[in-house]
């Protein structure tokens, strides 16, 4: 292609440019905001073992005008990523942003409750959701079993159905999900809220 692809800051910087509105201090606050959002996906990513270390550090060491609106770029960010978990491994993921929140607000004691009760709030929900998914497969593995030894009468051979694969199960199951989703979602949004609120 030839063509370099152009960071975040490039593309800002630009569109300032073209707009000619940006002051000296929107550049320089693209670049610090940029740089927060390295912090953010490295940790995302795993690289970033000390986290509340490196970004303390970061913070501090930025003008002071820019120090609010740094923090509350992290904490938006991190915001971002906390979403209800999908397996046992995202819960882990969930639980070391929450962590990282936790880190970021300890002069806010309070807040440790509120973060701790949303890491019960995502095992439960996680539990809940296997729990419901293993009693709906039980149900139509039940019904499906009559069938299962029709087939196999008639083919002559072990049929095994999946109950999984029968729309009917695939159609409750997108029901029920959506239903746990949105409960414990307003949940997370509350939390969420309260978190910004505070770096606002």
């Amino acid at each position: 292609m030839g063509e370099e692809i152009k960071s975040t800051l490039e593309i800002a910087l630009e569109k300032a440019e073209k707009l000619g509105k940006a002051s000296k201090e929107e550049l320089e606050w693209e670049k610090y905001k940029e740089e927060a959002l390295i912090y953010v996906g490295k940790f995302i990513r795993g690289e970033l073992p000390n986290f509340k270390e490196e970004i303390n550090k970061f913070i501090a060491g930025l003008p002071s005008k820019f120090q609010k609106r740094a923090l509350k770029t992290v904490v938006e960010a991190l915001l971002k990523n906390l979403v209800l978990p999908r397996e046992e491994y995202h819960l882990k993921e969930m639980e070391e942003i929450l962590e990282a929140l936790k880190n970021l607000f300890s002069e806010v004691p309070q807040l440790d409750k509120l973060i701790e009760e949303t890491k019960k709030l995502l095992k439960e929900y996680l539990l809940q959701k296997e729990a419901i998914y293993q009693e709906l497969e039980k149900k139509f593995a039940a019904s499906l079993s009559a069938l299962e030894r029709a087939v196999s009468e008639e083919m002559g051979t072990q049929v095994k159905l999946s109950p999984e694969a029968h729309p009917q199960f695939q159609e409750e199951w997108r029901k029920i999900k959506e239903h746990l989703d949105n409960e414990y979602g307003r949940h997370l949004e509350y939390v969420k809220n309260i978190l910004l609120k505070i770096v606002s």
